[in-house]
C-alpha cells in the first residue's frame, strides 16, 4: 500500500487535559494554522492543524510529537 511505519515521541496520555489541548489551539492559531476556538476539543480542525505544523517539520502525522510540542513551547525541555 506504499505506507511505511514511523515511530516518535508524543506527550504522556495524562497531560492531554481540556487546558494542555487548548494551548495547542493556542499555539497553532498564532503560527495562523488554527483558525477555531481554543475549545480545549481535539477535534479534526485541530488534528489537521498539528498536521499542517508538523509536515513543516517533516513530521506528515495528525498526532502531536514531543518534539513539536516542545518547539510550541507546550512541554519542558530536559536539559540534564
Amino acid at each position: 500500500d506504499g505506507r511505511e511505519s514511523i515511530y516518535f515521541e508524543t506527550p504522556c496520555p495524562p497531560r492531554w487535559t481540556p487546558e494542555f489541548i487548548a494551548s495547542i489551539q493556542r499555539a497553532l492559531s498564532a503560527r495562523g494554522l488554527y483558525d477555531g476556538p481554543a475549545s480545549g476539543t481535539l477535534d479534526a480542525a485541530t488534528r489537521r492543524a498539528i498536521r499542517s505544523y508538523q509536515i513543516d517539520n517533516g513530521l506528515n502525522s495528525a498526532i502531536l510529537s514531543t518534539e513539536s510540542a516542545r518547539k510550541l513551547g507546550l512541554v519542558e525541555i530536559d536539559l540534564s
